[in-house]
């Protein structure tokens, strides 16, 4: 009689994309939190101990990055998947109602228009981050100096040049081992000479179907004076709002 013997297979998967999740206050993974990460149509993604979230296997496309959970409120992030090149992404959870608010932190609620974003950056520019070099339009990696030691990672941030015409940049991943080249998820849509250019960085939600939000913001945000903006379709609404001597703010961006 023919004895069959065991073969052996070894499974190899190849790495797509690597998400991590941080929380978009601090700038720390968020390994808790009942959070989690998925594609809509894929396998779940394999968790690993030091919070990465790893797909594997992913045929060659863009995707969309679902995250949620706890005490996050719901977030999409775009990214592409190509041949040959595994994406390491950072996604930053916006806080939900639920969230232990910190002693040191402003928070900010209201009412605009339903289901729409809700944007806020401080109008001090001294505190702001810097060009590290001129970029020119349609860069997807620029360089950022900021010394406030926060991981800006998957963060959303707004560009403005000397004139004042900026626009909405989200860090991918940092490009190096001294975090400061940063690789964008879009290119920019015009040039920003490094002499007088900011990047402030943005906390950000959406309103809900009844129009309310919350936002949480770093007492080290930089000044008392704000910049909120609404963006619904085509159409902004830009409003003040001076956060001095106070952990709670109530505001009408309807007005």
């Amino acid at each position: 009689m023919e004895r069959l013997g065991s073969v052996s297979r070894r499974m190899v998967m190849r790495l797509s994309v690597s998400v991590l999740l941080t929380d978009d206050l601090t700038g720390e993974p968020v390994k808790g939190s009942g959070a989690r990460v998925w594609i809509d149509g894929q396998k779940p993604p394999i968790k690993k101990d030091d919070g990465r979230n790893i797909f594997v296997d992913l045929p060659e496309g863009e995707y969309v990055l679902n995250a949620e959970g706890g005490f996050y409120a719901h977030t999409e992030v775009q990214c592409r998947v190509s041949s040959g090149k595994a994406e390491n992404i950072t996604v930053r959870l916006l806080p939900n109602r639920l969230y232990p608010v910190p002693p040191d932190t402003v928070r900010i609620e209201g009412k605009a228009v339903p289901d729409t974003a809700v944007r806020i950056y401080s109008a001090d520019r001294a505190s702001a981050y810097k060009l590290l070099s001129d970029v020119k339009n349609e860069s997807s990696v620029i360089g950022i100096y900021h010394g406030d030691g926060i991981n800006i990672e998957g963060k959303l941030l707004k560009i403005i040049s000397p004139a004042g015409k900026g626009e909405y940049i989200r860090v991918l991943s940092a490009e190096n081992s001294e975090r400061s080249e940063y690789l964008l998820s879009d290119g920019l849509k015009a040039a920003y000479p490094k002499i007088g250019t900011v990047i402030v960085p943005v906390s950000e939600c959406m309103t809900d179907a009844d129009g309310d939000f919350m936002l949480l913001l770093r007492n080290s945000s930089g000044g008392s004076e704000m910049i909120c903006e609404v963006q619904n379709g085509k159409k902004t609404t830009v409003k003040s709002i001076d956060i001095s001597g106070s952990n709670y703010i109530k505001t009408d961006l309807m007005k």
